[in-house]
């Protein structure tokens, strides 16, 4: 048996994934309810969900489809990305997890709330389960916990902390565009940026992360100098890996994966696709191991593609956060003369920046980048 520590989309992916396989699974989530509280924005890739094939969760989940993203610098310098059909949806997150583990208990996974894990010691887990101590036997042990992940710690992983950003997001009633994402560039968001992610016309995810240390101020910075108004409602705050993901995520019997292995995208924050393609491939490699005495650190290995575009987020992470404002605003300018809207409108994909960056050599509007591309390639 495998235990999944952490009831989200890795974790949930996972345990579907070994369920399919043959073999079982029990989830241990340590809070009363599958999605509460609310972990991230809920904004999803279409072509990322065309390649999972959880549209079924998706559309029972669905608040909105959107076209495309504006993307401003601190100057109002924009760079718009959009497209005729469904680029992206809006999720409420915490249903589309439940949904999620409903998919994973249909297919037989067993589902223990209110139960968190303590210690690891081989194959016994140690768990704390309505405030009594338990005992859980597991062949391997799979940490989709977060990225707080006590698993990671366990396993003796050290990450610091300016691997992290603090987001703080609140839902506002207002007058919104329906059909973009916004997102702002700015001193008010050290190390990240703040967004607007609309539901629908008249009520938005209204959110920013940074590495200032008192994201709660930042945000109020913004909302004020952006002039945002209108009724507050249901805020959430968590902390988003950004780091480079982790190249040791197998040890003895313990395999990380999602946020707990910065399987995020650092240059956006989210994590729920390539979470997910994580947990199966974590699954692939317990079944593998199980069956045949396959190494576990095959998953390492099966992530390399994975893993190969989350360095590339990772690199357009470190090569924004190397600029000023004032940088950042003459580089909008050069990438609109070199109508890099257009092309990403036409070839951009949220997860797979791999997908496109090699095209982008391909276009003469946009050698003017060819310096910048090679200061980004050095980060």
């Amino acid at each position: 048996m495998a235990a999944i520590v952490g009831a989200g989309p890795a974790g949930l992916a996972a345990a579907k994934r070994l369920q399919e396989r043959g073999w079982k699974s029990v989830i241990l989530e340590e809070h009363a309810v599958v999605g509460d509280p609310v972990a991230c924005t809920g904004l999803i890739s279409s072509s990322g969900v065309n390649e999972l094939g959880i549209r079924k969760e998706v559309e029972e989940t669905l608040l909105n489809k959107l076209r495309g993203a504006q993307i401003f610098s601190h100057n109002h310098e924009m760079i718009e990305v959009k497209r005729t059909e469904t680029v992206a949806y809006v999720i409420d997150r915490g249903a589309f997890d439940r949904a999620l583990a409903r998919e994973a208990i249909a297919a037989g996974a067993e589902l223990r709330l209110e139960t968190g894990m303590i210690d690891v010691r081989k194959e016994t887990v140690f768990v704390e389960h309505k405030g009594r101590g338990e005992i859980i036997k597991a062949k391997v042990i799979v940490g989709a916990d977060g990225a707080n992940s006590k698993t990671r710690r366990i396993m003796g992983i050290n990450t610091g902390i300016e691997n992290f950003v603090h987001a703080y997001q609140v839902d506002v009633k207002g007058h919104f565009d329906p059909h973009f994402a916004q997102v702002f560039l700015g001193n008010y968001a050290k190390g990240f940026f703040a967004w607007i992610v609309p539901e629908n016309e008249e009520r938005a995810r209204v959110g920013l992360a940074s590495t200032s240390g008192n994201v709660r101020k930042d945000f109020n910075v913004f909302i004020n100098e952006k002039n945002i108004t209108g009724e507050a409602c249901d805020m959430c705050s968590k902390l988003i890996p950004v780091g480079e993901p982790l190249k040791a995520t197998v040890k003895d019997n313990m395999l990380l994966a999602g946020d707990a292995a910065f399987q995020t995208k650092a240059s956006t924050g989210g994590g729920i696709i390539l979470g997910m393609h994580a947990g199966r491939i974590c699954a692939d490699a317990i079944h593998d191991h199980f069956a045949s005495d396959a190494p576990l650190k095959n998953y390492e290995k099966g992530c390399n593609a994975l893993n190969n575009d989350l360095r590339l987020h990772w690199k357009i992470r470190q090569f924004i956060n190397s600029k000023s404002e004032e940088q950042i605003d003459k580089l909008f300018r050069e990438m609109g003369k070199a109508k890099v809207g257009e092309f990403l409108s036409e070839h951009g994909d949220m997860d797979r920046p791999s997908r496109f960056i090699g095209k982008a050599l391909t276009k003469p509007s946009m050698w003017r980048l060819l310096p910048q591309g090679l200061k980004f390639l050095s980060t």
